[in-house]
């Protein structure tokens, strides 16, 4: 399945889209409407500066959103729309300390400004090695989370760099001279206060005219505690999340990052019934649209075209031979590796053996990706059949003298009894290091519980199949090897899905069989219980069942050389089919509508 395949749904959903008055008489007076009314007129959609904002950034980040922040300005620019790009200024990560320390900043403004009823000192720096100009937002007592922007131990102290950083933004862009024609393209639930604050802005005259888009990059939202909105708002918020709060002030139609994802929102149970249920009433007046990113990963750690050409044409002996090079840069890293905290070993395969390494890794998130579901179905493999390689994100899993943080002791036990056949790196594993690692990999294992795009072209970017659960965007991402189960609750949306061949497959998807109606119940009861008691659910049994055939279907289709190698080729040859440009060309069309619409 391609992205183009969901353009009549986007077309669909976008000219289908209303804008409602409803929203603003929540929070503001008649005559407050009416000069907001005035200024939304005024709106000029061919002066518009599109200010990006996210909590990521290339210096600080903890999952895909830094990524879409690194393509989605520069392509929005080749479009020809002026792109500004605003992020916190995370004083204590290493990070930004080390782009501070080597001069990459330049400081832009310091001033003074009421926040929190307070005056706090506002530092406003810019990326002077950005080509998109970038801002980064220093405002005492915030954005002082150490290991990523979110690592705070008492969830108030995000709420309000949230809302802060939302409050300030207009307050600098007026300093720095952009006051008219703002379009706000938020990230995610910490920027979307920008919808209140952008138009408070222009109600106290320091914006003249702004509008604001969001797009959600997974279905994470936060409480909005009384006693901190009105330390920061001079009005009610009448809603109990920031998301069920902010959407309804929205110019523009609710975007998220694919088309099955957006689906997922108001229909899979594990969203509507969990993570989600709060938000139908807002997604059935703003329902999501589905805008799929471009391929991350350096398209660079590919195989050449030609190499490619000479596998479709029947020869895949250069690629194998590459492929193996790489494989045995993989376990020279591996076995040199001497880190204390390395938990479990490797045995590396005998000579002349073909044994397969999965390659896992992401945040060590519970309630998302799914690791325990891949390791449950791992020990189940046959000893010495296939390898598991597992690089957590750092974040809490290591205190200074290296000790193991207990969330990793599920995976720790696991790892003891597959002796030889899993590691797991419980630290920071440099980029070029980790590019070494990946592309050395047999497959990358994804098998998330959700999965609003995912990370599966970086897997083929760096010619390295992909062995996925099929949920959100590994829907679109990865073409199967065989006929996928498709659950009641998507409809046609996936009715293509069945149209793969073996021919086209650049990985392998499985998917769990077990009803609709029993999975909201199921997926309570999953999370309720601790990691080593989740099996207790029929739900998450069917879950490692799933994945264990799969990993046994990978095992087999590796020591098949030939349809091996034509996994490698076909995925490389799919990011074609993943084009920043046609993702910028969907949101210029949200930008446009957003533009028109006036309350």
């Amino acid at each position: 399945m391609i992205p183009q395949q969901f353009d009549h749904i986007f077309r669909t959903k976008l000219y289908s889209w209303t804008q409602f008055r409803s929203g603003y008489e929540d929070f503001f007076t008649p005559r407050e409407i009416d000069l907001l009314s005035q200024s939304e007129r005024s709106f000029d959609a061919g002066s518009r500066t599109i200010v990006l904002l996210a909590f990521e950034n290339e210096y600080a980040s903890l999952g895909g959103l830094s990524v879409v922040t690194r393509f989605l300005p520069a392509f929005l620019r080749q479009a020809n729309e002026k792109v500004v790009f605003v992020t916190p200024y995370h004083t204590n990560h290493a990070a930004i300390k080390a782009a501070r320390h080597k001069g990459k900043f330049s400081e832009e403004l310091s001033v003074p400004f009421e926040c929190g009823n307070d005056f706090r000192r506002l530092t406003c720096f810019r990326d002077t090695t950005a080509e998109i100009p970038s801002y980064f937002l220093s405002v005492e007592k915030q954005f002082v989370a150490e290991e990523n922007p979110y690592s705070y131990s008492d969830p108030t102290n995000l709420l309000e760099d949230s809302l802060v950083f939302c409050i300030a933004v207009p307050f600098a862009l007026a300093r720095l001279g952009i006051t008219r024609n703002v379009l706000f393209h938020a990230n995610d639930w910490e920027t979307a206060a920008i919808a209140l604050s952008s138009k408070m802005s222009i109600v106290n005259h320091v914006l003249e005219s702004a509008k604001t888009v969001l797009t959600l990059h997974n279905s994470y939202d936060a409480q909005l505690p009384k006693q901190v909105t009105s330390r920061y708002f001079s009005r009610l918020i009448p809603a109990a999340t920031v998301l069920s709060a902010f959407i309804p002030l929205l110019n523009g139609p609710l975007t998220t990052v694919s088309t099955p994802f957006a689906h997922e929102l108001r229909a899979d149970p594990l969203q509507q019934g969990c993570f989600a249920a709060h938000l139908q009433d807002v997604f059935s007046r703003n329902p999501p649209i589905g805008i799929e990113n471009g391929a991350f990963g350096d398209r660079d750690a590919a195989f050449s075209r030609t190499v490619i050409a000479k596998c479709e044409s029947g020869d895949a002996a250069p690629l194998l031979s590459e492929k193996q090079r790489r494989y045995d840069s993989f376990w020279s890293r591996v076995t040199a590796c001497g880190d204390g905290r390395v938990i479990g070993t490797l045995a590396p395969p005998g000579r002349g053996e073909r044994v397969p390494v999965f390659f896992l890794s992401g945040r060590l998130d519970f309630l998302q990706k799914g690791f325990d579901v891949i390791f449950s179905a791992f020990q189940r493999l046959k000893r010495g059949s296939a390898k598991l390689f597992f690089s957590p994100n750092v974040g809490g899993l290591t205190d200074a003298s290296g000790a193991q943080n207990a969330d990793l002791d599920f995976f720790k036990d696991i790892a003891l009894r597959c002796n030889g056949d899993i590691t797991i790196w419980p630290f920071f594993v440099p980029h070029q290091e980790y590019k070494v690692l990946l592309r050395g990999a047999s497959f990358l294992a994804m098998p998330s519980l959700y999965e609003p795009f995912g990370a599966a072209t970086e897997g083929f970017g760096a010619g390295t199949p992909v062995v996925a659960r099929a949920t959100g965007g590994l829907w679109i991402q990865v073409a199967p090897t065989s006929a996928v189960y498709v659950p009641p609750f998507y409809g046609s949306l996936l009715q293509r899905v069945a149209a793969f061949d073996g021919a086209s497959a650049t990985g392998i998807l499985y998917r769990e069989k077990y009803p609709d109606a029993l999975s909201e119940k199921e997926w309570q009861r999953i999370f309720s219980f601790p990691l080593a008691e989740r099996s207790r659910s029929p739900l998450f049994e069917a879950m490692v069942e799933a994945a264990y055939g799969a990993l046994e279907t990978a095992v087999r289709l590796y020591a098949e050389e030939r349809a091996y190698a034509g996994l490698v080729a076909n995925g490389v040859r799919s990011l074609d089919s993943f084009q920043w440009s046609g993702a910028v060309a969907k949101y210029r069309q949200v930008y446009d509508s957003a533009s028109r619409s006036v309350v």
